[in-house]
């Protein structure tokens, strides 16, 4: 017979927490996923690769309702609870773990080789900062992180500017 309570949840943390749990958890032998984003965030005038949880305040702990003892996961430092409904923890379907696991690799391989080529001609979007939506095209690669624009302003590209090569999309 199968266990039903074998399988994944999820563990409710304390606010910017999620770190210091997943380290105690695992030391008590829980296996832990704890989902990551990394995104590009304007900070200090410079774009910077930043990591963030994708689901804030929340992991997802494998438990077996037989060996594991659940209470232990609501003492462990950094922890609030486990989500449940009603008088048991909500099970979270093993397919979404392993999905949300997929695509984090995905990502992951992306970031690390999705710094975007431009050649100068290149018709590009702006998609972020004030000039959001405006069209323009490449003049110059001033290095790998940022891209000189003659951007289109009643309809003459007139204007240049520099952008990061993250504030842009080819059209």
């Amino acid at each position: 017979m199968k266990d039903t309570h074998i399988g994944w949840y999820l563990v409710f943390t304390k606010p910017n927490q999620e770190t210091i749990a997943q380290c105690n958890l695992q030391r008590q032998g829980f296996q832990i996923y704890f989902p990551l984003l990394q995104q590009y965030k304007h900070r200090s005038n410079l774009y910077r690769v930043v990591t963030e949880p994708l689901f804030p305040r929340y992991l997802f702990i494998h438990l077996n309702s037989e060996l594991n003892d659940w209470s232990k996961v609501r003492s462990t430092r950094g922890c609030i609870s486990l989500i449940r409904f009603g008088s048991l923890p909500a099970r979270v379907p093993d397919t979404l773990v392993e999905r949300l696991k997929q695509d984090e690799a995905i990502r992951l391989v992306k970031s690390q080789t999705s710094t975007p080529d431009f050649k100068p001609g290149d018709r590009v979007r702006v998609t972020d900062g004030l000039l959001t939506d405006y069209e323009g095209i490449v003049e110059i690669k001033n290095s790998q992180q940022r891209v000189t624009l003659l951007l289109t302003i009643a309809e003459r590209h007139t204007r240049s500017v520099s952008l990061s090569v993250h504030q842009v999309k080819a059209i």
